[in-house]
Parts: structure tokens; C-alpha cells; sequence
């Protein structure tokens, strides 16, 4: 109980390479991630895909493990830059392991307007597994 759960472990090739990030996720974010997997591998990166299940407590003990391998993270966030969960995510990360971190934290979130109600709309906005690819490439 309260405990995020590791979906996917990055490969010791891509750690060694430095092309490896943790990507904290939850909800519909999990499952853009794990479509993202395949197109990362082919470009020669990989992730250690952490779900956030709860975020209080916040479970830094699964997160600090994963950035001591990786020592990069990447927020796939389904909610508006200010204020969201990736705010409150970034944070405590950034507070509480900074010295595990080679990079800043990098969110990938929704800009700070309202979400439209028309579905295709609403997918514009919303970060998807190409955002990841993208955010993770960045990254290294």
C-alpha cells in the first residue's frame, strides 16, 4: 500500500551509456509511457518507468533507487504546469535527492490553460508517448 510501482527497469547498456531516465508517471501516463518503450529502444535509449500510485505519502524510497541508477528524471504529467502534480513531484524531488541528479528535472505537462472539452483538442494539449520520446532524447 502507498508504494509506487516499478513497471520497467532501463537496460545496464543504456545506463552505462547515459542514455537511461527515470520517468515518473501515474493514471494515463503509464500507459503513454509504456507506448513510448519500443521507440526509445530502437533509438537507443530506455527508462525506468516508476508509477506513482499515491502521492502522500510519497514514496521517495522507489524514486531514489531508480535515480541512482539513472540519475536523470522525466514527469509525464497529465495535469497544467502550475500547481499540478508534477509541481508538487518536481519539488520533492528536486528537495530531497537533488544529489542524485545529473540533469534537471524535466516535466512534460499540460501549459497553463483550461482543458478543452473537444476530444481532439484535448489530445493537442495532453502530453502523449511522442512528447516522451522527445523529453527523454532531450534529457541525454
Amino acid at each position: 500500500l502507498h508504494k509506487a510501482t516499478t513497471h520497467r527497469h532501463a537496460s545496464q547498456a543504456a545506463i552505462d551509456a547515459g542514455k537511461a531516465v527515470t520517468v515518473l508517471t501515474y493514471l494515463h501516463g503509464t500507459k503513454e509511457a509504456e507506448d513510448a518503450i519500443d521507440q526509445l529502444n530502437a533509438e537507443g535509449y530506455d527508462c525506468d518507468l516508476v508509477e506513482l500510485t499515491c502521492l502522500k505519502p510519497f514514496d521517495a524510497d522507489t524514486i531514489r533507487a531508480s535515480l541512482q541508477r539513472t540519475h536523470k528524471v522525466c514527469i509525464l504529467d497529465e495535469s497544467t504546469r502550475s500547481g499540478g502534480v508534477g509541481a508538487t513531484m518536481s519539488a520533492l524531488v528536486a528537495e530531497t535527492m537533488f544529489d542524485e541528479l545529473d540533469a534537471p528535472v524535466s516535466r512534460l505537462c499540460m501549459e497553463d490553460a483550461p482543458v478543452p472539452y473537444a476530444t481532439e483538442m484535448e489530445r493537442a494539449m495532453v502530453k502523449r508517448a511522442a512528447d516522451l520520446v522527445e523529453g527523454v532524447k532531450a534529457m541525454c
